[in-house]
């Protein structure tokens, strides 16, 4: 069981070899993306992404999970995603705070949410998650700083990947590259990796595993 609550018997047999641990090793990054993306540079929207994916894709998912202290999500994505039994700590982004009941299931859910939309959130939410004051993207860092987190996980959606690119806040983005076509949106790649240059790849079974990474700052 995965710590979003998704079985996780459709994994890869296959180990890990050392190519891709060396890929997908997180080192000292504090925030790091992880997204896939169909032959035409769309990205899957929320509960889509099963489209796309493959069972390697899915083993190195777990994998950059198992080295992150917390999951970072949007709205639209802890709606739809089978997040439930949290078995780390997850932290959703909303102004509504709105979410399907099993989202407040496992570890107790952080939300994040702006200072005027507080009240809402409250009444949602219902004392089942902690509601952390965020006005702005970047105040995550010092947030976080004060809860001894290390390292964060997002994992979408796109809207939330773009804002945290535009906060200068990705430190490592684990890019998939499929051949197959889905129903995605385009995503403007160039704005998200800005300051991440590429670094290398792994192609395997017609699917690029790429990893684009931040200098040392």
């Amino acid at each position: 069981m995965s710590a979003n609550g998704a079985k996780t018997a459709h994994l890869s047999p296959s180990p890990l070899d050392q190519d891709f641990l060396r890929l997908y090793d997180i080192g000292d990054a504090k925030f790091a993306l992880n997204l896939i993306l169909d032959a035409d540079g769309g990205f899957a929207p929320a509960g889509a992404s099963k489209e796309l994916t493959n069972p390697r894709d899915r083993q190195l998912f777990h994998h950059i999970r198992s080295q992150c202290d917390l999951i970072l999500i949007g709205a639209q994505t802890a709606r739809v995603e089978p997040y439930r039994q949290h078995t780390q700590q997850v932290a959703v982004i909303t102004r509504t705070g709105e979410f399907p009941d099993h989202f407040f299931t496992g570890i107790e859910p952080w939300i994040f949410t702006t200072t005027s939309a507080h009240s809402e959130v409250a009444s949602a939410v219902r004392g089942r998650a902690e509601i952390i004051p965020l006005d702005n993207v970047s105040e995550i860092v010092r947030i976080l700083s004060a809860r001894n987190i290390g390292s964060v996980l997002c994992e979408g959606g796109q809207v939330l990947a773009l804002q945290l690119a535009a906060h200068d806040l990705l430190d490592l983005i684990f890019l998939t590259r499929t051949s197959k076509r889905s129903e995605s949106e385009l995503l403007n790649l160039d704005n998200l990796t800005r300051g991440l240059p590429f670094v290398t790849e792994i192609s395997e079974d017609g699917v690029t595993y790429q990893r684009y990474e931040r200098s040392p700052r």
